[in-house]
C-alpha cells in the first residue's frame, strides 16, 4: 500500500511521461513538473485525487505570497489544469478542480525594443565570428533562443536562405536575409553536420590529485587527428619538485592544448542559458541591456516599421494565433506616425 506522498509522486511520474508522449517542449515539461512538485509539497498528506478547488486556491495564494510575477502564477495555473485534466481523463477524478478557480486576466505589457542604430552597435560590439553570427541570426530570423540552440548545419539552406528549427509546436522554417549568408558560410566552414552553434572551449574538467608519495597526478584530453577523436593524456609532477596546489594547477593548464576546429564538432547543443549569456555579454560592451527575447521583439517591430504585413510576421515568428503577434502593433508607433502624416487631411 502506497503512502500519500508516494501516491502523489507516482501520479506526477505518470503525468511527466504523458507530457513526453504528447510531445510538449522540454521547457514546458520542466515548468509543469516544478509546479506539480510544489503542489504535492503543499498538499502534504492530502492525495491529489482528493483535492478541491479550495485547495487549489490556497496553493496559488501561497505561490503569490513569494512575490512572484503574475505571469508565473498564471503558468502554475496552466500546469495544474493540465495535470488534473490528465487525472480526469484517466478516470481517477470526476472533475477538474482548477477549472473552478477564476484567475484575473493578465495585463498585456508592451515589450521593450531596440532601435536600428542600437542593433548596429550590438553587431559591431561582437569580438569574434561566433558572437556576431549568433547576434545576426537572432536578429535576422526572429528565432527563439531554444530554436537557435536546435539549429543544425545540415538544416541550413544557404541557397533558399532558410533554416529548419525545432520550435514550441514542432519543426518549422525560419528565413534569413541575404546579408547573413556570408556570415553563416564562414562560420560553418567545412562542417557537414552537427549543431550550428558550438561551444568555443573544449571541455576541461580537471582532476588534480596528490598521491601518498607527495606527487601530483592528473589527466586531460587531446584531440587525435588520426582517429578523429579525443584521447586521454596523463600528467605527472614528481615529489622532488615540491609544487603547491596552485603551482601544479598552473603547470597542468599550460600543458593542455588550445581548442582546435576539429574539436568544435557540434555533437551537443549549447546549454539552455548559453545563448542568453553571449547576447548579454555583447550588450554590456555597448551599455545596452539586451537578451534574445528582446532581439526577437525588435525583429518583429522593425518589420512592422518598414511596412510588413501582420500575417507575414506571424508566420515568421512562429505564432499560432495572430493575437500574439498583434502585441507589436502597439509598439510600432513609428509606422502609425507615418500613416497619420500621409493620410490625415491636415497634412495633405
Amino acid at each position: 500500500m502506497l503512502s500519500t506522498s508516494e501516491f502523489n509522486v507516482d501520479l506526477t511520474t505518470r503525468f511527466v511521461r504523458w507530457l513526453r508522449v504528447q510531445e510538449y517542449s522540454a521547457v514546458t515539461n520542466r515548468h509543469y513538473l516544478a509546479s506539480i512538485v510544489s503542489l504535492c509539497r503543499f498538499l502534504d498528506d492530502i492525495p491529489a485525487t482528493d483535492v478541491t478547488h479550495l485547495d487549489i486556491r490556497d496553493f496559488l495564494a501561497s505561490v503569490a505570497q513569494r512575490g512572484v510575477k503574475p505571469a508565473t502564477i498564471s503558468r502554475a495555473m496552466s500546469a495544474l489544469r493540465c495535470f488534473f485534466d490528465f487525472l480526469n481523463m484517466g478516470g481517477l477524478i470526476a472533475w477538474s478542480p482548477p477549472r473552478f478557480v477564476r484567475m484575473p486576466r493578465l495585463k498585456r505589457r508592451v515589450p521593450r525594443v531596440l532601435t536600428e542604430n542600437q542593433m548596429r552597435l550590438l553587431s559591431s560590439a561582437a569580438r569574434d565570428l561566433h558572437e556576431r553570427t549568433m547576434i545576426e541570426v537572432l536578429y535576422g530570423t526572429g528565432a527563439r533562443a531554444g530554436e537557435v540552440r536546435s539549429m543544425r548545419v545540415e538544416d541550413v539552406d544557404l541557397e533558399a536562405r532558410r533554416i529548419r528549427v525545432l520550435g514550441k509546436c514542432g519543426y518549422r522554417y525560419v528565413l534569413f536575409p541575404r546579408a547573413i549568408s556570408s556570415l553563416l558560410r564562414r562560420y560553418i566552414g567545412k562542417r557537414k553536420s552537427g549543431y550550428l552553434f558550438v561551444c568555443r572551449l573544449f571541455p576541461r574538467k580537471l582532476h588534480l590529485m596528490r598521491g601518498l608519495d607527495g606527487a601530483w597526478r592528473s589527466y586531460f584530453y587531446k584531440y587525435n587527428a588520426a582517429i578523429k577523436h579525443a584521447v586521454r593524456v596523463y600528467w605527472y609532477a614528481p615529489k622532488t619538485e615540491q609544487l603547491t596546489y596552485k603551482q601544479a594547477l598552473r603547470r597542468l593548464k599550460r600543458r593542455i592544448p588550445n581548442p582546435t576546429p576539429e574539436m568544435l564538432i557540434g555533437r551537443k547543443p549549447l546549454g539552455p542559458t548559453t545563448v542568453r549569456y553571449v547576447v548579454m555579454r555583447v550588450g554590456l560592451r555597448t551599455g545596452i541591456h539586451v537578451n534574445p527575447q528582446l532581439i526577437r521583439h525588435t525583429f518583429a517591430t522593425h518589420l512592422l516599421d518598414h511596412g510588413a504585413d501582420i500575417r507575414m510576421i506571424q508566420k515568421m515568428m512562429g505564432h499560432i494565433s495572430v493575437s500574439t503577434t498583434q502585441t507589436y502593433t502597439h509598439v510600432s508607433m513609428k509606422q502609425v506616425q507615418k500613416v497619420l502624416d500621409k493620410c490625415h487631411p491636415r497634412n495633405l
